[in-house]
């Protein structure tokens, strides 16, 4: 009896470890690369700006600004715009279209003139496309590729959220880029929510640029962010 017992506890404790490497492994077994993929016209951010020079409504902006110097409003397309600036400092103005996950961003100078434009992700993430360049007459004297190096594009980006179900349209959901200081370019994705069945107030997602290959995953939480841990880190 004795022996049987025995031998049914060896079984439990086997059948427990196997279960607790299993969960383990879902998390520190390397992820699958992000897949590139041909580019849809519906994340086309390439057609959101051209060259062309641009002139700022001043007239129109005194007319309509709040107290605070700024104007803010919907328009009937659906497009977010959110305009500021003044005579001194010039104009900045940012404009999501609506169910986009792009915004544009342009500044002018004092006169109205247009000085820089160029295409982020939505919530101030980092830079696409082409970023035009200006002088003070509105000539174009330099155009800057954003995406130079990197073959994974945001809509293998987008693919990837969707797949580990990050919100996207969420405020708390920021897609970044880290070039030219960094010998690897990375769009880095944080996010509130969960990876692997891991919950996180924060989840930092570092993607290879080039190969889609995971490079560093971790989990913040706390209410100063004082517990980080790594999930995945491709170094280890």
């Amino acid at each position: 009896m004795k022996k049987i017992l025995y031998l049914s506890f060896l079984l439990l404790m086997t059948s427990c470890n196997s279960q607790d490497k299993k969960e383990k492994d879902k998390i520190i077994n390397k992820p699958q690369p992000v897949k590139h993929k041909i580019m849809n016209s519906e994340y086309d951010y390439k057609k959101l700006i051209s060259s062309k020079t641009e002139y700022f409504d001043i007239k129109y902006f005194d007319e309509h600004k709040n107290e605070d110097e700024n104007l803010i409003y919907t328009d009937n397309n659906g497009t977010y715009i959110n305009i500021f600036g003044d005579t001194e400092s010039g104009y900045f103005s940012s404009t999501t279209p609506k169910n986009s996950l792009f915004t544009v961003y342009k500044e002018y100078n004092p006169k109205g003139i247009i000085l820089r434009k160029w295409v982020n992700f939505r919530n101030e993430g980092g830079p696409v496309g082409i970023k035009y360049e200006y002088d003070n007459n509105g000539k174009l004297i330099k155009e800057t590729d954003m995406d130079k190096n990197y073959k994974i594009t945001p809509q293998d980006v987008f693919s990837f959220c969707k797949e580990k179900e990050i919100d996207l349209f969420s405020n708390y959901t920021t897609i970044d880029k880290n070039y030219n200081d960094n010998p690897m370019n990375l769009y880095i994705i944080n996010y509130r929510g969960k990876y692997e069945g891991k919950y996180g107030a924060k989840i930092i997602i570092a993607l290879n640029g080039i190969n889609g290959e995971i490079q560093k995953v971790t989990c913040i939480n706390g209410k100063h962010n004082d517990s980080v841990e790594i999930l995945y880190d491709s170094k280890n």
